[in-house]
């Protein structure tokens, strides 16, 4: 199995092409966005990976339902055919946020996954962990010793991701964290974003162990209370992502707002 990554500077998001028996998948594409526009170089790039590797392109996976970027799943799914995978607590998420936003219905995916689903892969199967704390919605996808966290994780020096969105709790995404801290230490964890210095590399990939020891939010030391008081003072402190008025709607229903 490789796992290869693509990282789309302007929002920090990271792309995994994920390829086994030459079979592939998606995790986590990312359409271009500017001042109401949208393009589709990146996700373009990572369809050209696939296509130079005479890859058979199965499935685009989302981890939850993304507040700073937009997703290209639906893109991904009308040009290749693949079919589309998230939570089947997406319409908890649409529910919490249909009447603040004005939306209509819930976009279609074609598998909406909970910790029971088992899908073939090559010669691998998908296997889901629900992580909800960022958002009710977010999961992990484990393939054999690979796991692909979204926003539950991030690099070590970075800590976890916020609890403040509707839906989110500090508390839960602890809970959700210590699930994925019980998986054996060489476990490769996949993150969904990174930040590095203008020229630098990001950090697209850490072991587990690492992470257990080093995360400086939320190591295998750290108490609940402990967690949920840092967690919660630092989201006070934070801003709300500024896509997060186009990203939230569009991820949902794959529609533009009328005011973006």
């Amino acid at each position: 199995m490789k796992v290869q990554p693509f990282f789309h500077v302007e929002t920090g998001s990271l792309t995994y092409v994920v390829s086994d028996s030459g079979f592939a998948l998606i995790v986590d594409p990312v359409l271009d966005y500017k001042d109401g526009n949208i393009t589709h170089t990146h996700v373009d790039s990572v369809l050209d990976y696939i296509k130079r590797k005479g890859l058979d392109l199965r499935f685009v996976l989302e981890t939850h339902i993304h507040a700073d970027h937009l997703s290209a799943s639906q893109y991904v799914k009308d040009i290749t055919g693949a079919k589309s995978m998230i939570s089947a607590k997406i319409k908890e998420v649409f529910s919490q946020w249909k009447a603040k936003l004005n939306l209509k219905n819930v976009a279609n995916f074609d598998y909406f996954v909970d910790s029971d689903s088992r899908i073939p892969f090559g010669s691998k199967v998908i296997e889901v962990i629900e992580t909800p704390g960022h958002t009710p919605a977010c999961i992990t996808y484990k393939i054999d010793g690979h796991i692909f966290v979204g926003d539950t994780l991030f690099a070590p020096d970075k800590g976890t991701s916020r609890a403040d969105f509707p839906g989110g709790s500090s508390t839960t995404l602890f809970h959700s964290i210590q699930k994925l801290y019980q998986l054996p230490n060489d476990t490769t964890v996949y993150l969904c974003h990174d930040y590095p210095p203008l020229g630098a590399s990001p950090t697209t990939h850490v072991k587990l162990d690492w992470q257990k020891r080093r995360n400086v939010m939320l190591n295998q030391q750290t108490s609940l209370n402990e967690y949920v008081f840092s967690r919660d003072r630092r989201d006070r402190s934070l801003l709300e992502p500024k896509l997060l008025n186009v990203a939230i709607p569009f991820n949902l229903t794959f529609r533009l707002p009328a005011n973006s």
